[in-house]
């Protein structure tokens, strides 16, 4: 895509140490595939207004060449309101965070972090002086879920089971997302499983117990029916899609959870 802040970007080869070893390796990008420009707040130092593009890159030294990655390059485009230059947006420290822990963890759900560099635009850069982030990432496989209406009725299904299992791990290391949508799902439908992404809307709530409403993280991500629909719009749910439970909310036991979906999508083809 054409891009006024990420022109430069297409074989722009990056140097960085990996996180997990400090290894030297060099990443060379292909073009912006996704931009969105955003203003951040922090509560001592006003707002800013950053540029995020997403873009693919392989490795083309170091100890895995040809490795896959996607990179979120985040772009300082004003300053902060008391003229701070050193500090990141919000987001880009909740990401490099989020990414960190989950993959200390061992989380299997979402992209395991890679490594992080940061630099200082130069004089001919969009705001001399503040700062450029690059975030490298696990490239999971699949495809994200803005495709739902294209599935059948089973492959729906398919996903909405592999997505409640990721989801249900995510949950279980303590973390909330703050933008569900399917776009920040990546659905592999090879493995059946489910990746849950975009973590810079995450936020790790500290959950000391795993328990989620089917019905509600369904609408939430707008998995209840094939068209997109809001979250209090039940009217063309799929079969799959619980009534509200009478005996509560929650469900905390995970196989009771699934097979409350596995029968309700069984019942319906018989």
């Amino acid at each position: 895509m054409d891009s006024e802040y990420f022109d430069w970007v297409e074989d722009f080869e990056l140097r960085v140490q990996l996180a997990k070893t400090s290894t030297p390796t060099e990443w060379r990008m292909s073009p912006i595939a996704k931009e969105k420009i955003r203003i951040h707040e922090n509560f001592r130092h006003g707002t800013i207004e950053e540029v995020t593009g997403v873009c693919k890159a392989t490795q083309i030294a170091g100890p895995s060449p040809g490795q896959e990655a996607i990179v979120k390059i985040k772009i300082q485009l004003s300053h902060w309101e008391d003229e701070t230059r050193d500090l990141l947006s919000p987001e880009a420290y909740r990401e490099t965070n989020n990414l960190s822990q989950l993959t200390d963890e061992h989380c299997s759900s979402t992209p395991a972090f890679i490594a992080r560099a940061q630099f200082v635009q130069g004089d001919d850069g969009h705001l001399p002086g503040g700062y450029i982030v690059f975030i490298l990432m696990e490239r999971v496989p699949g495809r994200d879920l803005g495709c739902f209406p294209e599935l059948t009725l089973e492959e729906r299904d398919q996903a909405r089971i592999a997505f409640i299992k990721a989801l249900w791990e995510f949950r279980s290391h303590g973390f909330l997302h703050r933008d569900p949508r399917r776009e920040n799902i990546i659905w592999d439908r090879d493995a059946q499983k489910c990746y849950i992404v975009d973590l810079e809307d995450a936020e790790d709530c500290k959950l000391k117990r795993t328990g989620i409403d089917p019905r509600l993280e369904l609408s939430l991500w707008n998995l209840h029916g094939r068209q997109s629909q809001s979250a209090e719009n039940h009217l063309d749910d799929d079969a799959m899609i619980p009534p509200e439970r009478e005996e509560g909310s929650k469900i905390y036991d995970r196989d009771e959870l699934l097979a409350l979906l596995i029968n309700r999508a069984t019942q319906r083809s018989v």
